[in-house]
């Protein structure tokens, strides 16, 4: 009779420790199995992020494709020369771009277009084109604008500066205007020779130096 309890109490202990064993396999399955779904999900949310970033990086690039090239490497190297600096320090490409557009167009007293243009009608193109502002239309009212700060030294010159002179009428003290670029240059329509950039610390334009004007304008750094 001792003899089969025991053998009944060994075959409960076997079946307990055959159902404890079954149960951690289980336990090892299930986590083993969420680790993998975890690592699955991780794997596809990095993909899908990979894939937005991917199409966002081509949305900027189609934009910035969609964007004018205002100038080739050789206007560039062109104005570089004309300034005296190097290819670098040409930034606002707009700009030169545009004053690429006038060069050469001869002057004409009261003139609009590039048949013809005088110094305040082409100090107009330029900053109603590049800056927004709409400048009023004689060098002398530029002068007197009321968004313009005057000062006479030029070593505070800035690209994009207004330069004030006076030039053959005696009876205004402006009668010439011009924009300063930079390296000691600047840019103007100027008889008789039409839009030209020239250096302003030749004798002539330093007799003839009234002040300079800076407007609230954004620079290109």
């Amino acid at each position: 009779m001792k003899t089969k309890v025991f053998y009944l109490l060994f075959i409960l202990v076997l079946c307990g420790c055959s159902k404890k064993t079954i149960d951690t396999s289980l336990y090892r399955e299930q986590v083993e199995e969420k680790r993998r779904q975890d690592a699955l999900a991780k794997a596809a949310k990095q993909k899908l992020l990979d894939q937005q970033r991917a199409a966002e990086e081509a949305a900027r690039k189609a934009e910035a494709a969609k964007q004018p090239g205002y100038l080739s490497d050789e206007d560039k190297q062109k104005f570089a020369n004309l300034l005296n600096t190097d290819v670098s320090n040409i930034k606002n490409e707009k700009l030169y771009s545009l004053i690429n557009e006038w060069l050469g167009t001869p002057y004409l007293w009261a003139g609009l277009t590039k048949k013809g243009v005088d110094c305040s009608a082409f100090t107009q193109v330029i900053y109603d084109e590049i800056y927004d502002i709409n400048l009023p239309r004689t060098a002398e009212q530029m002068f007197h604008y009321e968004q313009t700060t005057k000062f006479q030294n030029k070593k505070y010159l800035k690209e994009g500066d207004l330069i004030f002179f006076r030039l053959r009428n005696k009876e205004k003290v402006i009668s010439h205007v011009g924009i300063y670029l930079q390296n000691g240059m600047f840019v103007g329509s100027n008889s008789p020779r039409g839009v030209e950039i020239v250096k302003l610390n030749t004798n002539y334009w330093k007799d003839r130096y009234v002040a300079s004007g800076r407007l609230p304008i954004k620079t290109v750094e």
